[in-house]
């Protein structure tokens, strides 16, 4: 895999998407406030229209946009599960031993001290909870680890197929992936999550500047996340052409029946 090409075709993308083109820059901004509009506007990218269409049929744009919504939160649910399943005991512990309470909160530093001398059993409640919170979140992590792996190219497949429970096919996704190569597929995950993890990072740096600083984070995110939104959804694109091709099958918008078109 070309990973070169891949990236250079993503940023040519981005660019001929906004660059000079001002209104359509504008109105993707303007999407991002009604998000699903914008989430639509990715499902066409995935669909493989190149160059980056212009954003119209709204109505279509918005019934896509929901849908890979509902997609991403299936995905996600398992682990928010696990994180949410995390905290319940602890939670549990700490409103049992009446730490939420009105008079916890005003007590002095003396007086939590001798709080806590009375309440011996509360240090063996919190270790075996704070295990158990431990424990549940590195299986979150690991889980949403291997979510990724299906997820990153199942959002492409609904989008190509238009169907949501394709979007599960586990078998297909991993016949998929090893069409793409274990290797390749993992080293392009890691790719664009360093790539997601720097922007991040840039933007964020902007922040730390007194008073203005997340003003100035603020309109930079603005302006430059919907050129990365192009970029992104490019590469997945292309990576999931990448197992495509070698399927032998035709991809993009033409591989759509013209029944679905």
């Amino acid at each position: 895999m070309d990973f070169g090409s891949i990236l250079d075709d993503s940023v040519s993308y981005a660019k001929e998407g906004v660059w000079e083109r001002w209104s359509r820059w504008l109105v993707l901004i303007g999407c991002m406030f009604i998000f699903p509009l914008i989430l639509g506007y990715i499902v066409r990218i995935y669909r493989g229209e190149k160059p980056a269409p212009e954003p119209k049929e709204w109505g279509a744009l918005f019934a896509d946009g929901l849908k890979l919504l509902g997609v991403q939160i299936i995905y996600l649910a398992p682990v928010l599960l696990f994180i949410v399943l995390a905290f319940i005991p602890l939670i549990v512990t700490l409103a049992s031993a009446g730490v939420f309470s009105e008079s916890y909160s005003t007590m002095s530093d003396s007086q939590m001290e001798r709080w806590l001398d009375s309440h011996p059993e509360l240090i063996s409640q919190l270790l075996m909870t704070g295990g158990f919170l431990v424990l549940l979140l590195v299986i979150a992590v690991i889980l949403a680890i291997v979510i990724s792996l299906f997820s990153f190219l199942g959002v492409v497949r609904f989008a190509r197929t238009r169907s949501i429970s394709e979007a599960f096919n586990f078998t297909a996704l991993l016949a998929h992936i090893r069409r793409i190569g274990w290797v390749n597929y993992i080293l392009a995950l890691i790719a664009i999550s360093i790539i997601g993890y720097i922007f991040g990072m840039i933007l964020n740096f902007f922040s730390l500047i007194p008073i203005i600083g997340i003003y100035i984070q603020l309109i930079l995110m603005g302006i430059f996340y919907v050129p990365f939104i192009l970029f992104s959804a490019r590469f997945s694109t292309r990576i999931y052409d990448a197992g495509v091709e070698r399927s032998g099958e035709p991809s993009g918008p033409s591989s759509l029946s013209p029944s679905n078109q």
